[in-house]
């Protein structure tokens, strides 16, 4: 779940927009994770967004696959990739 600084959940409306509109408007607000030990709450403070087929760097650009096909469904899912050999540190 998405919510404002007060906890308040985003309705689903709020993603059916332009990605590059909806970006800037995540920032500062909160993700909530339910589990069985509680839940996970984390401020976003960095976002990335990509005008899907209009952007080369998007993994839509180069059309819809099983891989991106979230990218071109209903409003308010999430596209997750994995970075592998990333470690964080520099050398």
């Amino acid at each position: 779940m998405i919510a404002t600084p007060d906890r308040t959940p985003v309705p689903r409306e709020f993603f059916d927009r332009p990605a590059l509109e909806v970006a800037p408007d995540l920032l500062g607000r909160l993700l909530v994770r339910s589990t069985p030990d509680g839940p996970i709450t984390l401020r976003l403070t960095e976002v990335e967004a990509y005008d899907g087929p209009n952007d080369p760097d998007s993994h839509a650009s180069r059309g819809r696959t099983a891989r991106n096909d979230v990218m071109s469904g209903p409003p308010g899912h999430v596209y997750i990739y994995v970075t592998y050999g990333m470690s964080g540190r520099s050398a």
